[in-house]
């Protein structure tokens, strides 16, 4: 057998979990030669401490413990682990997970280069059913878990069906993953599966989703909080809400990159179009500005719109950071570790020239416009052969050049830390 670094990222209030997911990886996995990677990004509960302990039954136990006043976000560390594993396959596990016997023989039977393997979840129904996944209910509580009978559940309920959905728990050769720089960390609370995912698919990866590797998962312990269920529970409701206000952040900053939304195995072109808007100078056209600045490369508009949009952007990071338990202090020292939009360049009163500009008032602009028009932008100019001059309702759009850029896209680069920031046990 092929070994496999597993690679499990976990913060705070997860200690439970990963104890459960330690017990199912002696239980279930094959062998106990495989590296274990760790990253302890944030840490309450002594979970380093309790992880040293296990060295006794996994002797390639690997420990990162993040040693900044800053968490480096899962997206982050899952590229760090990936770094640092010494076999040539990684599969991520997130801490809130358990895995099926033989995980390690199932997840190799379909693996192949230029491949990622996802695991098909058993989830409680929390979100309900869909096709991507198998609900069933094994409780919400790790300590409460039945090991034995999920097990057996998992081995009745195997199958060689093979389809095509991406989502962790994955497996791939790291130079896959690091051929496309990892997760690009400006989306720090969510969406840098989406964009991981259309990255892969560009780079002509091919996404294999496996029917007989199977995980239970808890579900959205990790981004939302170990309650996020509990409606009765006000402090998992506020934190449940601040998460989906961060979630919209992280969309406007997916349709940036990409000009609309994909979780698809088929992206398509994606192109510069760029915006002069004009319009009255008021609170109501400044919002407006705001819903649609995202789908364009850059924007040429009035001051006051400018300063109206760079309001908002000051306080982009506001969400996560809360979250995350970051203080500003600490963020303005550690800002740097993280990819950005940068509105600066994006939003200007100079003019502009790109491959599509789109001139329009704000005085003249709808929901209707913003839902049949903003939002299909991209296809709409896919859809259309001609280079030159045209309208569409109240908008003149000029195209001067059609030039599909979205392999420009497929790799990133992250900031490098400046600083020690981990660290590792052997």
């Amino acid at each position: 057998m092929q070994l496999i670094s597993f690679c499990i990222n976990t913060a705070r209030n997860e200690l439970n979990h990963i104890q459960l997911l330690f017990k199912s990886l002696q239980q279930n996995l094959s062998t106990l030669d495989h590296e274990i990677l760790v990253f302890v990004d944030s840490d309450n509960q002594n979970t380093f401490e309790w992880l040293l302990t296990q060295k006794t039954v996994f002797k390639n136990l690997k420990i990162l413990k993040n040693i900044l006043d800053i968490p480096y976000g899962y997206q982050r560390n899952i590229n760090e682990l990936f770094l640092t594993a010494k076999h040539d396959i990684v599969s991520y596990l997130q801490s809130d997970m358990v895995v099926c016997k033989d995980y390690d023989i199932e997840v190799l039977k379909h693996l192949q280069p230029g491949s990622i393997i996802c695991s098909t979840r058993i989830e409680p129904p929390l979100h309900g059913n869909s096709g991507e996944k198998i609900t069933y209910d094994f409780g919400l509580d790790p300590e409460l878990f039945n090991l034995e009978e999920f097990t057996l559940y998992a081995e009745t309920h195997k199958t060689n069906r093979i389809t095509q959905y991406f989502f962790a728990p994955f497996t791939l050769y790291k130079d896959t993953w690091n051929s496309i720089g990892g997760h690009d960390t400006r989306f720090r609370r969510s969406r840098e599966d989406s964009d991981v995912l259309v990255r892969l698919v560009l780079n002509g990866t091919k996404i294999i989703q496996v029917w007989n590797a199977l995980v239970y998962h808890f579900t959205c312990t990790s981004s939302r909080g170990k309650d996020w269920f509990d409606s009765n529970n006000t402090e998992a409701q506020q934190r449940a809400k601040l998460q989906q206000y961060a979630d919209s952040i992280e969309l406007n900053r997916f349709f940036r990159k990409w000009g609309r939304f994909s979780h698809s195995m088929d992206p398509l072109p994606v192109y510069n179009i760029s915006a002069i808007i004009n319009g009255s100078e008021t609170k109501q056209n400044a919002h407006k500005l705001k819903l649609i600045e995202p789908f364009f490369n850059k924007i040429k508009t009035s001051d006051y719109f400018i300063n109206s949009v760079l309001v908002d952007y000051k306080n982009r990071h506001t969400p996560a950071n809360t979250l995350l338990r970051v203080e500003s202090s600490v963020w303005d020292e550690c800002c740097y570790m993280f990819n950005d939009d940068n509105y600066i360049q994006r939003i200007t009163s100079n003019d502009i020239h790109d491959d599509v500009v789109i001139t329009f008032s704000l005085d003249n602009l709808t929901e209707s416009h913003v839902n049949t028009f903003i939002l299909n932008l991209q296809d709409i100019i896919h859809q259309h052969d001609e280079i030159g001059e045209f309208s569409y309702d109240i908008f003149n759009i000029q195209v001067n050049k059609k030039q599909d850029i979205s392999s420009e896209k497929i790799a990133i680069q992250n900031p490098i830390i400046q600083q020690q920031h981990l660290y590792t046990t052997h």
